[in-house]
């Protein structure tokens, strides 16, 4: 009897290695090459390039320069909880000239300045 038992496990074993080996071998064939859902698809760059520099025309963008002669001061002033409060651009020799400006820049503490930019902070 156990002899019987023994060769239907066996043969068992080699059927289902026989449908493993013949699933993996057919999956193996069908996913070789390009798939069919993925079509190449051809490109044209020259009116690619042509489109863009139609939309991207200088009309739409003003841009007010400063002259590189004259240097451009930043002052940025913050509150106890570093919440930006306000924040002043000087070109040149321009001053504050607005009062409630610099009653808060004659409050703030100086805290750092770098490049062109300083930093004041309320406490």
């Amino acid at each position: 009897m156990k002899k019987g038992t023994n060769t239907k496990r066996k043969m068992s074993a080699i059927v289902a290695l026989a449908l493993a080996g013949m699933v993996t071998f057919t999956a193996g064939i069908q996913s070789y090459g390009i798939p069919k859902n993925e079509v190449p698809v051809a490109y044209d760059i020259k009116s690619s390039l042509e489109r863009a520099y139609e939309d991207f025309t200088m009309e739409e963008y003003d841009a007010n320069f400063i002259a590189e002669t004259e240097e451009v001061e930043i002052i940025n002033i913050y509150d106890s909880e570093d919440k930006l409060i306000k924040s002043i651009k000087l070109v040149g020799d321009d001053v504050i000239e607005d009062a409630k400006t610099k009653k808060l820049l004659n409050k703030a503490d100086f805290l750092t300045s770098y490049s062109n930019t300083s930093i004041y902070k309320i406490n």
